[in-house]
C-alpha cells in the first residue's frame, strides 16, 4: 500500500485490513494480488470517496463543511452530508473539527468516540493530498465495536472527516 498508493497504514489498521483480506480469501479462495488488494481496500475503506452513486458507499457521504474557530474557544462546524440519499446539514461544537463533527453526527443518531488518529502527506508539494486514519468506537445496540476509517483529501480536516464517515459506514454495514 505504501509504495504503490502512498498509504502508510497504522499497525492496528494493517491488522484489521489483513482480516478483511483473509475473509475474502476464505470465501473466494486463491491468492490476492496487488491490484485486487487495492480494490478490496477501496471497497472497504474508500467507497464514498470514489463513488458518485447513492448507496454503494453506505449511509453517509460528506458533501462539504465549514468551520468557525477563534483562539481559546471551541470550534463550530457545519457539515453537509448525504444521509441515506437525503442531503442534510448537521452542526456540532467541539475542541477541534474532529470532535465537533462527532458531536454533529449525534443529531443523526450516531454515537462514536475517536480512539486513535494518524495522518500523513501522500506526496510533497502544494498539491499533495493528506491521508487520515481514525480508529473509532461506534456505539450501537449496547455494543461498542471498533472500526478504522480512512479519508483522503487535499485538506487534512476534510480527510479526517471522511475517515470518520468511512468508519461509521463500515460499522453500519457490519451491524
Amino acid at each position: 500500500m505504501k509504495s504503490e498508493h502512498q498509504l502508510d497504514l497504522p499497525r492496528r489498521l494493517q491488522i484489521e485490513f489483513s482480516q478483511v483480506i483473509q475473509s475474502k480469501t476464505d470465501s473466494e479462495g486463491g491468492e490476492v494480488l496487488a491490484d485486487a488488494m487495492w480494490q478490496i481496500f477501496v471497497d472497504e475503506y474508500l467507497p464514498a470517496e470514489l463513488s458518485r452513486d447513492i448507496q454503494p458507499w453506505g449511509r453517509f457521504k460528506l458533501l462539504g463543511m465549514s468551520e468557525k474557530s477563534e483562539m481559546g474557544k471551541d470550534v463550530e462546524l457545519i457539515a453537509r452530508v448525504l444521509d441515506n440519499g437525503q442531503e442534510r446539514e448537521i452542526q456540532g461544537i467541539g475542541n477541534g473539527p474532529i470532535s465537533a463533527f462527532c458531536n454533529a453526527l449525534q443529531s443523526t443518531g450516531v454515537q462514536l468516540q475517536v480512539l486513535d488518529y494518524y495522518e500523513h502527506a501522500m506526496a510533497s508539494g502544494g498539491d499533495a493530498k493528506a491521508a487520515s486514519y481514525l480508529e473509532c468506537e461506534i456505539k450501537s445496540n449496547g455494543s461498542n465495536p471498533i472500526f478504522w476509517g480512512v479519508g483522503i483529501d487535499p485538506s487534512t480536516t476534510t480527510a479526517s472527516l471522511k475517515a470518520i464517515i468511512s468508519a461509521v459506514n463500515r460499522a453500519q454495514g457490519k451491524s
